[in-house]
């Protein structure tokens, strides 16, 4: 077992997880988005455009997630919703995402079901659809950063999904605690796997209920990293 994997729980982190409460900072933790933006760009790919509202939850991303395991519709709903979930307010290249899943729209939007579909089980093997070698991703411009969000939210909000996310914020939490080498945002399924198997230690080292708890302290404190 590599030594990032036997990393100690954060200092703060079992402080912090004795006061969370699940419900507010997991399925309420609601950002605001540009729903116009999102009409207009994807109208001009021939997409629909099911943003959810002015902000969206967790919650609410967790509610779309038994359709995208079954139908291309479902996928894309939970993918374009958890890509303005993951900006928020900014573009931040989802025009260039959008336009990468036009340019091959059968084939993404079922290997998107395929992804969901393995992970509820098998999260590497999820991670490595998208992620199938270290130099590129399955859809240009949809890398770790973002299709781990889908990834997560494939889960439907259960506290036994093996998926979580992990973004420049994270990893730059994970970078602090003492994980050596994580650099960059274009991280192998191996990577990905050893940082599932941290959290999952983590967990069981701090008695939380939720690894997702866990993450949600990373995504927080890497964000007065970055």
């Amino acid at each position: 077992m590599t030594a990032d994997v036997l990393l100690d729980a954060p200092a703060g982190l079992k402080q912090w997880l004795s006061g969370a409460d699940a419900q507010e900072v997991i399925f309420a933790h609601r950002i605001e988005i540009v729903p116009q933006w999102w009409a207009h760009n994807s109208a001009a790919y021939g997409f629909d455009n099911p943003v959810v509202d002015t902000s969206v939850s967790r919650g609410q991303l967790f509610a779309m997630a038994d359709a995208a395991v079954v139908s291309a519709e479902g996928a894309l709903a939970l993918l374009w919703n958890s890509l303005a979930w993951g900006v928020g307010r900014r573009a931040r290249n989802n025009r260039q995402r959008i336009a990468s899943m036009a340019a091959g729209r059968d084939t993404h939007a079922a290997l998107l079901v395929e992804a969901a579909r393995a992970s509820r089980s098998d999260p590497v093997a999820a991670y490595a659809l998208l992620r199938p070698s270290p130099y590129r991703n399955a859809v240009r411009w949809l890398g770790p950063a973002f299709f781990t969000k889908f990834l997560y939210f494939v889960g439907g909000g259960r506290a036994d999904h093996p998926c979580c996310i992990i973004d420049n914020r994270v990893a730059a939490a994970l970078r602090a605690a003492g994980w050596a080498g994580l650099a960059g945002s274009g991280w192998s399924p191996e990577v990905y796997g050893r940082y599932l198997r941290l959290l999952h230690r983590e967990r069981n080292e701090c008695d939380c209920a939720r690894t997702d708890l866990i993450e949600r302290w990373l995504l927080d404190t890497g964000s007065l990293a970055t």
